[in-house]
């Protein structure tokens, strides 16, 4: 028994056993800290490839929405672009145009300058066709289907671009929503609800055949047709029907305004007849495709697009521009940057601010160029006097003209031009009791389309929705697709939405 107790109780030997213990429990704490260890290289490196994976993304997107914005196909859709899409297959891959040279697909693509190994990205799109796509779009689903750009007003497409960097994959989707623009079935168009027209001069040109220009589109010289039927517009037109106000159709009353042979002549484009090339009466048109509510409908969209800023001429304080003389510091012409005046005092808080930007002191406005097109939107004030200039042109003898490109927009006000104004675009005046006037001494040309557009019906006798005065220097307007593209593709006319991760 003594034995026992004394074996139970001898403790040599323990120290080894726990030592042991301690030994295997060391042991796996540092081999789980070792495999630890090795990990977290390989996640930082699953990280840094994931960010580097997302930021390729966002490039393609950035790619895919600037190739977006230069697509354009007759109808200001991306038809043409999704027409390959099925049911089965409704991504499309994105191309984005090169000058020189056709486009590139956005597969696979590596970013400028390096090769595949530092990573790739797709961008594909598709159209807004299903179910669940209202929620994302903001609107009724498209109902064209998968392969068409159907919806009405705003056209909209699904984009996607994945950015793959060693294995890991990012997907990033937008919405991508284009305005497009109205129906401009003439060079001018006085589609509404009256049509009173005052030429009292021979000096104007109205022409709806195509003009473009394959070189400096400064010269005058390079601005050309070849007159192709499918581009050609009639001179004027407008909406179908009758004023009832005079009780003869919008049509004949403006063809009542080309009372002599010189001024008939003056107008040449599209024949009502036959679509072939002529000049007089024939060439003036009635056309249902732009009408008070198609325009009303594209403005409301336009007004409340993202980076659409309307500048407010009111009664007390219209808005003027006045033509600049001085050339820039960066040596462009401040033409393009006419400066902007409503009266000063209190009138100034509804300027843009001022800058001293290109050497404009006060306030100027940026009208754009042909590389760069703006949209200027002007909102006036009703005035059922019909007196309300809401936009005049100033220019000194001698002063280079204000120009610019573009939209050009007079909403509720006259459109007055008593200088040189050359604008290559679009220039809408629209609204209540307004007018599209040239005056004495002034010089209009515009490249693109002119819309004068009246939504009232009972405007008094005596003011016209579209006046040449007698001593108007020069009139010209052209119709140009060439513009009217470029317009179209004008950053200020999309908008990138719905910004999410998949």
């Amino acid at each position: 028994m003594k034995r026992w107790r004394t074996s139970l109780g001898n403790e040599r030997g323990v120290a080894l056993v726990l030592a042991l213990m301690i030994l295997l429990t060391l042991t796996g704490l540092v081999l789980a800290f070792l495999s630890v260890s090795a990990f977290e290289p390989q996640i930082s490196r699953n990280l840094a490839d994931t960010t580097r994976a997302r930021y390729l993304a966002e490039a393609g997107l950035e790619v895919g929405y600037n190739a977006l914005i230069a697509t354009a196909d007759a109808n200001s859709s991306w038809t043409g672009l999704l027409a390959s899409a099925t049911t089965s297959s409704p991504w499309v891959i994105l191309s984005t145009p090169t000058t020189p040279g056709p486009s590139v697909a956005l597969n696979a693509v590596s970013l400028p300058g390096l090769d595949s190994t530092s990573g790739i990205y797709t961008v594909s799109v598709r159209n807004d066709y299903q179910a669940a796509d209202s929620a994302l779009t903001g609107t009724t689903v498209d109902p064209g289907g998968v392969s068409t750009d159907a919806n009405i007003g705003t056209k909209i497409v699904i984009m996607r671009a994945t950015g793959s960097y060693n294995n890991a994959v990012k997907t990033l989707e937008v919405v991508v929503k284009r305005l497009a623009l109205p129906p401009l079935p003439g060079a001018v168009n006085i589609p509404g609800n009256q049509a009173d027209t005052y030429i009292n001069t021979q000096n104007f040109e109205i022409d709806g055949r195509d003009y473009a220009c394959s070189s400096s589109c400064d010269s005058a010289a390079n601005w050309t047709t070849t007159d192709p039927a499918d581009k050609r517009k009639y001179a004027l037109s407008t909406q179908t029907g009758t004023q009832q106000n005079v009780g003869m159709t919008y049509e004949a009353r403006v063809e009542s305004a080309f009372n002599s042979d010189d001024k008939k002549a003056s107008v040449r484009g599209k024949s009502e007849v036959d679509g072939s090339f002529t000049t007089g009466l024939n060439t003036i048109q009635a056309d249902s495709s732009l009408n008070p509510n198609v325009m009303s409908g594209f403005l409301a969209k336009l007004a409340a697009f993202p980076g659409t800023t309307v500048l407010q001429s009111t009664m007390a304080c219209p808005m003027v521009f006045a033509g600049r003389a001085d050339t820039a510091p960066d040596g462009k012409p401040n033409s393009t940057r006419p400066a902007l005046s409503n009266g000063g005092g209190a009138c100034s808080s509804l300027l843009p601010a001022s800058n001293t930007v290109n050497g404009c002191v006060g306030v100027c406005v940026d009208l754009g160029t042909r590389d760069n097109p703006k949209l200027v939107y002007f909102r006036g004030q009703l005035d059922t006097s019909s007196n309300f200039t809401g936009l005049r042109l100033n220019t000194a003898s001698g002063d280079p003209p204000i120009k610019g490109a573009g939209i050009l927009v007079v909403e509720d006000g006259d459109l007055k031009n008593y200088g040189t104004f050359d604008w290559d675009g679009i220039v809408i005046v629209t609204g209540a009791y307004t007018s599209a006037a040239f005056y004495s001494g002034s010089i209009t040309k515009v490249r693109g389309a002119l819309a004068a557009l009246e939504s009232q019906a009972g405007e008094r006798s005596g003011y016209f929705e579209f006046y040449l005065n007698a001593n108007a220097n020069q009139f010209s307007i052209k119709n140009s697709k060439q513009n009217v593209d470029m317009v179209q593709t004008m950053r200020a006319l999309h908008a990138m939405s719905s910004w999410r991760e998949i």
